[in-house]
């Protein structure tokens, strides 16, 4: 996959004593050496690597996921809704005038673990296009966890309603109809979505022949994470450690890998490092939960002298990413990167 962080061979950290052949498969174009330092304790540059969009979430494996042309990131369905026969079910003088079934299906696909898809302002839009008449409706919009009811009246003047917890977003030419609940409507990522409109019986009966067969509707969710957006994303970075220099460095004392995290995209991260052999099982080595909030923070992931022997199988690293929300929501846009710049701080126990 495009975009995954490429180490530095931790050959390099012993440039100093000696000279290696360094296999192809390592980026080394952004190896600062002057970073190199030696001594009792001494650091070496690991790499700088930058993660995707495309790495972080799946949205190309999410044929409804469009990008706008701000680059704004979108997950959208269009369709007409049905009209329903008049003799179908009624209810205090309101009966059922068109319907429709929404498939999220592939929304499952945007990451491979469970996730909350928690968003700031998913809407719907329904254009009419009633010329004369009439209609009180209400809106049933069956979720998971929630099934919120709206209530709007379509006329000449209100052709078209925007039902969704922002105002701001409302696109010119239509009515803007308030529910803060429509999130909560996606938020355990059902399967579907089902959209029941509802009209005033006596009302509906007054329309021109046709007037409810053609109700367009268009359900946008905008990659805007809420506050308790909540998912997890892995990175993996293979052949992290060269075998022939594991036990060069990890012979003893203690290490630190290190530095810098820089987040473009709009979700506050907590980061853990799992440390894996060459077939992919983790070793029983575990770090403190690093957390980077807003667009940078540091990182730092201690290997003790008590861990120490365990690293003589390290090959790779999984990074796994912990996604939150902010409490200021933004939109995931194409090209954002998260970048990391890491180093290893050596202290003692070096074999040559």
């Amino acid at each position: 996959m495009k975009g995954k962080i490429l180490f530095q061979s931790l050959v390099l950290c012993l440039c100093c004593v000696g000279t290696s052949c360094v296999d192809s498969k390592y980026d080394l174009s952004d190896i600062d050496t002057d970073d190199l330092v030696v001594g009792d304790e001494w650091v070496a540059p690991l790499g700088t690597g930058a993660i995707t969009v495309d790495d972080v979430i799946k949205v190309y494996k999410v044929p409804s996921v469009k990008i706008d042309a701000d680059g704004s990131y979108v997950a959208r369905y269009e369709g007409t809704l049905q009209a329903r026969k008049n003799d179908l079910r009624a209810d205090e003088g309101f009966e059922v005038v068109a319907s429709s079934i929404i498939s999220l299906q592939d929304l499952k696909g945007l990451f491979d673990e469970s996730f909350k898809l928690s968003l700031a302002d998913p809407h719907l839009l329904l254009e009419s296009g009633l010329k004369e008449g009439t209609l009180d409706c209400r809106m049933d919009i069956k979720g998971k966890p929630a099934s919120p009811v709206s209530f709007f009246t379509f006329s000449p003047a209100t052709q078209n309603i925007w039902i969704g917890p922002e105002a701001s977003s409302v696109a010119a030419g239509f009515t803007f109809c308030q529910n803060e609940e429509l999130p909560d409507a996606i938020k355990d990522v059902p399967e579907t979505l089902e959209l029941h409109l509802w009209g005033n019986r006596a009302q509906a009966a007054q329309l021109p022949a046709g007037a409810l067969s053609n109700i367009r509707y268009r359900f946008e969710a905008p990659l805007a994470p809420a506050v308790d957006f909540e998912a997890v994303t892995t990175e993996h970075v293979k052949d992290a450690f060269d075998e022939s220099f594991v036990d060069y460095i990890f012979s003893g004392g203690t290490a630190t890998i290190y530095g810098t995290v820089t987040n473009e995209m709009p979700f506050d991260l907590t980061i853990e490092m799992l440390i894996l052999d060459e077939s992919g099982s983790q070793l029983d080595i575990s770090f403190p939960l690093q957390d980077v909030k807003g667009a940078s923070g540091d990182v730092s992931f201690e290997i003790t002298s008590e861990n120490m022997p365990k690293m003589a199988t390290a090959r790779n690293i999984d990074f796994k990413m912990h996604l939150k929300g902010r409490e200021k929501p933004e939109t995931l846009k194409d090209g954002q990167t998260i970048s990391m710049k890491l180093k290893l701080k050596k202290a003692g126990g070096i074999s040559i």
